[in-house]
């Protein structure tokens, strides 16, 4: 084998013309991507993506575009008590931006806080109120000489604590206008309005209601008067052992019983109990039916058991007058006996006034009793005078003669007495026929005396 002599590598500097020159592509960012001649040469193909990538983030820049930023945390203020610092910062740079569009912040200090409590006096912080009613008043007109209303309100009479004195003063609803405002003085006569029991006139000497002091002839009406009709209901039981039922509770045997509802009159006798429409028993709750109802009179309810027990009895009056609760005791000490309930009406209505006059005395408007016998005497004739005449010659008085006529009525009128007075309308009736024989004489004589009947 030849022998081969090989030397040390010679150090070769390459030209400086020759020298490949790296190509400098600059980024989005603008540094320099600078690729050293070691690297590995680029193909043709990452050549053409690179420049076709350069040229996009190129594009894109020039609307606004570009490499995605990376996002800078901000820190919220922790010790902003709303929890929103970005929004209150936002709000204070459109505020410096638009001060158009700002809201001025004023303040006004009110002149009068709510708060604050104003006194309004009423010239009655002296006084005490010792009687209030609901009331229509009327005042008489001298130169019409006819009643004219004055208004509806409380009239009130109020003491003064120092002085003793009392005033009567009336104030008109919603408006709290004074419609009467005088002194109670000891000479004051206070009348009922042709015998009503809740309309009644008097005079008063220096009423102030219109300012001024002025002599007043005033009229007042109340509400309908309290009716308070009684009678007395009467609870008849019977009983009887029934020794072929067999026995339930040992010792004690079977029993058949029964209970009615009748009214007493005034002379104590049993009427049928027609002021009622409808009687319910609440018996023990061990019966089948413990509630049991019934319409017609006697409501008489039958049962059958062993044992006493104290029932509640319900009685609803017609024309609903209310209910009248009775308690009653169920006992086997005797075959038959009775208990008597006493029972108030009250305010009835027409149709229960109506059958209530079958059993007794009952209460009209003016406050006279009317009975079914004073019924039957109306129907009747029995007078020494033609009524039609009479009547037909009392519409031919004058006022002043019917003013006269009204008080002869007031004066010697009977508990039989039917009159009916009308402020409103300025109209009084009476019935002709009901009217005492001594005053439906002077009656006639004193129209005979005026008008030719």
């Amino acid at each position: 084998m030849a022998d081969v002599e090989v030397n040390p590598p010679k150090t070769v500097t390459e030209p400086k013309e020759t020298r490949e020159e790296t190509p400098t592509i600059a980024s989005a960012d603008g540094a320099s991507d600078t690729k050293s001649t070691e690297s590995k040469p680029e193909t043709l193909t990452e050549k053409a993506g690179a420049a076709t990538s350069a040229m996009k983030d190129n594009v894109f820049s020039m609307f606004g575009g570009g490499p995605k930023k990376e996002k800078k945390e901000e820190v919220d203020d922790v010790n902003e008590p709303s929890g929103s610092s970005k929004a209150v910062a936002a709000k204070e740079e459109d505020k410096e931006d638009n001060p158009e569009d700002a809201e001025p912040d004023v303040h006004f200090e009110p002149v009068v806080h709510l708060t604050q409590k104003v006194e309004t006096k009423t010239n009655e912080e002296l006084e005490e109120c010792t009687f209030k009613m609901r009331a229509k008043l009327f005042k008489f007109d001298r130169e019409s000489r006819e009643w004219k209303e004055r208004g509806t309100g409380d009239v009130r009479l109020l003491k003064h604590k120092e002085n003793g004195k009392t005033r009567l003063v009336m104030r008109r609803d919603k408006t709290l206008k004074v419609c009467a405002n005088h002194y109670v003085v000891p000479d004051m006569k206070l009348s009922p309005n042709v015998g009503s029991d809740r309309s009644w006139v008097w005079n008063a000497a220096a009423d102030v209601s219109e300012g001024e002091p002025e002599a007043q002839t005033l009229a007042i009406r109340f509400a309908n008067s309290e009716k308070h009709i009684k009678r007395t209901v009467k609870l008849i039981t019977e009983q009887k052992v029934l020794p072929d039922v067999p026995v339930i509770q040992e010792g004690y045997p079977m029993r058949a019983w029964n209970i009615e509802v009748v009214l007493l009159n005034e002379q104590g006798e049993e009427v049928p109990a027609t002021v009622f429409d409808k009687v319910v028993y609440e018996l023990h709750p061990t019966f089948a039916k413990p509630k049991q109802t019934f319409k017609k009179p006697p409501f008489r309810i039958d049962e059958q058991g062993w044992g006493e027990f104290d029932m509640k009895i319900h009685c609803s009056a017609i024309g609903r007058g209310g209910d009248q609760i009775l308690d009653h005791d169920l006992n086997f000490q005797s075959e038959r006996y009775e208990a008597k309930h006493v029972v108030t009406f009250r305010n009835p209505k027409p149709d229960l006034l109506e059958e209530l006059a079958k059993s007794g005395p009952t209460t009209l408007e003016n406050g006279v009793k009317k009975t079914a016998a004073a019924d039957k005497k109306r129907g009747r004739k029995e007078k020494n005078v033609d009524m039609e005449k009479l009547a037909d010659g009392l519409q031919k008085l004058t006022e002043d003669d019917l003013l006269h006529v009204v008080q002869l009525v007031h004066d010697h009128k009977s508990p039989e007495t039917y009159t009916k007075n009308d402020v409103e309308n300025g109209e009084f009736h009476v019935d002709l026929y009901t009217l005492p024989d001594q005053l439906v004489k002077m009656l006639w004589d004193f129209t005979a005396a005026k008008v030719e009947l």
